[in-house]
């Protein structure tokens, strides 16, 4: 019995780190880390990573055998730590492998490609149960944010738009007309200003099945003639037509040229703002800020940063407007460059002034210089 209780006692037993085993691992891993940081400042290429990995494992056996007991602990908790190691090896092998050995897997082809097919349907301009049925399905998806549920021009972001919505169950007041082939020209082209985007990318019998639950929703529609058949590129004798598509950008590519600042942007403002719209066009866009500005600015704070613009309308009794202030007078967030990022990148909250942390820091040196400008035009 007494060398059975003896045995417990070893078994239980944890070794007990000296004050010198302890202060010499101590010591270790403050000049490791002390090597972790004066290697960071040199610049070795890819040794650096190399070198800081070989520390920090160094740094953390150190850890597991003494501090942690593993040196002194039974072998089986030692087998089991160092399996993990081995499983997280071949974790890595496999997906070093899958990474530099799996070759070219990027598609090759031509830069633009069409967006759809022929149509798989025949004669979808043609309405059926069952086109309405997807397009009610559709509708969902694409249409009902703006236009609503039921179809009445009053969805959840209808507020906010101006013009407002399209009520599809009224029969007046379309703009291009409410015969299918017209509402079908619309949802490829859009209706530009206004919001209403186009849906060109959509396949053609989607767009009509869209088209069909869109009438449904209102009385019946005119028939449409041989003329209105032309105008959206389509023979109504044949029983399927080919639509030609326009041709779609990869989303890689689309996102480089999205980052690329367009020289077009004063025409879009003119184009699209009121107080630009009867202005005479001046020279050609050519300096960064001007196109910032133009871009971003100018709908709040004027052509030249006069000010003076309605933003918001705070009531009727007595009216009262929150109107933009001169640029002259807001030198506070003009007197220096970082002052200026502060107020562009966080906005002024509880003022309107909202953030645009998007744009680069060149980008809003330019734009600082640009307005810094109006006192001497």
């Amino acid at each position: 019995m007494g060398q059975k209780n003896q045995k417990q006692q070893h078994q239980q037993h944890h070794h007990i780190l000296s004050n010198k085993m302890a202060f010499t691992i101590g010591g270790l891993l403050l000049i490791l880390t002390g090597v972790t940081v004066g290697v960071a400042h040199i610049d070795l290429g890819r040794l650096n990573f190399f070198i800081a990995m070989a520390v920090a494992t160094v740094k953390a056996l150190l850890v597991a055998l003494f501090f942690m007991g593993l040196k002194y602990d039974r072998k089986e908790n030692g087998m089991i730590f160092a399996t993990s190691f081995i499983f997280l090896a071949i974790f890595l092998i496999l997906a070093s492998t899958d990474l530099f050995f799996r070759g070219d897997v990027y598609v090759k082809g031509p830069l633009m490609a069409a967006a759809q097919g022929p149509s798989k349907l025949k004669k979808p301009w043609i309405s059926t149960p069952e086109l309405v049925g997807k397009g009610k399905e559709l509708y969902a998806v694409q249409c009902v944010a703006c236009h609503g549920v039921e179809g009445q021009g009053n969805g959840p972001a209808a507020s906010a738009l101006n013009p407002h919505p399209r009520n599809f169950t009224e029969s007046e007041g379309w703009k291009n007309g409410r015969k299918p082939t017209m509402v079908f020209k619309t949802l490829k082209e859009g209706l530009p200003p206004s919001a209403m985007a186009s849906y060109a990318t959509l396949p053609a019998d989607d767009r009509w099945a869209l088209v069909h639950f869109v009438l449904s929703l209102g009385p019946k529609p005119q028939e449409d003639t041989v003329a209105d058949f032309a105008k959206v590129g389509i023979d109504p004798n044949r029983a399927v037509n080919e639509e030609k598509e326009d041709a779609t950008l990869p989303i890689e590519v689309a996102q480089e040229r999205m980052a690329v600042a367009s020289l077009q942007s004063e025409f879009e403002a003119r184009l699209y703002h009121p107080i630009l719209r009867n202005t005479p066009p001046s020279e050609e866009v050519t300096q960064l800020g001007q196109h910032l500005y133009q871009a971003h600015c100018v709908e709040c704070h004027g052509l030249h940063g006069e000010g003076g613009i309605k933003v918001k309308n705070l009531g009727v009794n007595p009216v009262a407007f929150v109107v933009t202030l001169p640029f002259q007078s807001s030198t506070g967030g003009l007197s220096s460059q970082e002052q200026f990022n502060h107020r562009v990148i966080l906005g002024l909250p509880g003022e309107l002034m909202p953030g645009m942390g998007q744009l680069s820091s060149s980008e809003l040196k330019e734009l600082y210089q640009w307005v810094r400008g109006f006192s001497s035009r």
